[in-house]
């Protein structure tokens, strides 16, 4: 084992990304330039619609697109509540609700049907979330969508190529969305970009991110001031061409690390195993069984006495958290079981590309250890 700490994530970048932010410096063209064309007519290919609409973050693109959608004050989105809270916040931000529906415990995704029992007359809208790199149950999730009449946004934020029955997450839905932040399978900095095979959605999201404006003059509806700049959009272009073999080496990293952890008494790995879902590993997921006599904050320890990176979220169900009782919403009847028995009980281990085959046999070793 190295003195030097194994990180949890890092950016895969290099000489190719700075050259292409020198080219544009150079240019002096920052915004609203040809990259970010460009890069929205990659990105829409590489998922599978056939348009995408580059935004400054993924929770602009969350926002936006509900926003796009007409979902406002008055309507109720349905959200899981383990995930980033940027899923909640934008529901906030264009003044609706969010309902939490539980996950299942066999991908740590929203759970169809919990998502059923959620559904009143006031429900215009459900964000299944592809959480830590694995695709939400999407065939019944839409289903249910089309019975009530509900628009889908999926949040791929942590599941760039990540597939789902041959379709790239961001492409099944009425509309996807991305986050490009620097932890991300993919990175331009920061920067989110929306994916949908919907025209009027395509378009009404990029009067949105420009001032609400049509043209130079007009500002036919409230807008925000979210583009993506050329600088992110020419790192974005040379990161997607690399993102199918990022993706290959994460996967293989995170494969290679849990068929050792399976083996280990007090280890459980919560990814999904159907051969319908192709997970990209965002996170590489460690759970320690209650029933095994240890704790999950002894892993912790363990990990970081040896300076092992190790990723720790979500720590309690989001309906907890104390912003939502500020705004004058009131969750304290609220109780999932399935998410209060998983919050703050997963751990995601280094899975990153630049990892070396020294570090993944350190990772392993010290799990061994524990």
């Amino acid at each position: 084992m190295t003195s030097d700490a194994i990180k949890v994530a890092t950016p895969q970048v290099g000489e190719e990304e700075a050259e292409a932010v020198r080219e544009v410096l150079l240019s002096g063209l920052y915004v609203s330039g040809p990259r970010v064309g460009e890069f929205e007519k990659e990105f829409a290919e590489y998922i599978g619609t056939k348009w995408a609409v580059a935004v400054s973050s993924g929770t602009s693109a969350l926002y936006i697109a509900l926003e796009a959608f007409g979902v406002g004050k008055g309507d109720e989105v349905i959200v899981p509540p383990m995930t980033f809270f940027a899923t909640v916040s934008s529901v906030l931000y264009i003044g609706a609700t969010p309902v939490f529906a539980d996950i299942d415990l066999d991908d740590l995704c929203l759970s169809p049907q919990s998502v059923k029992q959620k559904i009143t007359p006031k429900t215009k809208a459900i964000i299944p979330v592809h959480l830590y790199g694995a695709a939400a149950k999407m065939d019944e999730i839409k289903a249910i969508a089309g019975q009530h009449g509900l628009i889908v946004l999926e949040d791929c934020a942590q599941a760039h190529g990540t597939a789902y029955k041959s379709q790239k997450v961001g492409s099944i839905g009425h509309a996807g969305v991305f986050s490009f932040f620097a932890t991300k399978h993919m990175t331009t900095g920061e920067g989110g970009i929306i994916t949908t095979n919907d025209a009027d959605l395509a378009e009404q999201s990029k009067v949105i991110r420009n001032h609400g404006m049509s043209g130079r003059d007009d500002h036919i509806r409230l807008g925000f001031n979210n583009r993506m700049t050329e600088m992110e959009a020419a790192i974005g272009l040379v990161q997607l061409k690399k993102l199918e073999e990022l993706n290959r080496r994460r996967i293989e990293n995170s494969e290679t690390i849990l068929s050792k952890v399976r083996e280990l008494p007090w280890a459980h790995v919560p990814v999904p195993q159907d051969a319908g879902r192709q997970h990209t590993y965002f996170w590489c997921p460690v759970m320690v069984k209650p029933e095994s006599g240890k704790e999950i904050n002894d892993l912790k320890k363990h990990l970081r006495h040896y300076n092992i990176g190790f990723r720790e979220r979500y720590k309690e169900p989001l309906y907890r958290q104390p912003v939502l009782k500020r705004l004058g919403l009131d969750y304290s009847e609220e109780y999932l079981p399935n998410v209060e028995k998983i919050a703050g009980n997963v751990i995601g281990l280094p899975n990153h590309p630049g990892l070396s085959r020294n570090d993944l046999d350190d990772i392993i070793n010290i799990l061994h250890k524990f």
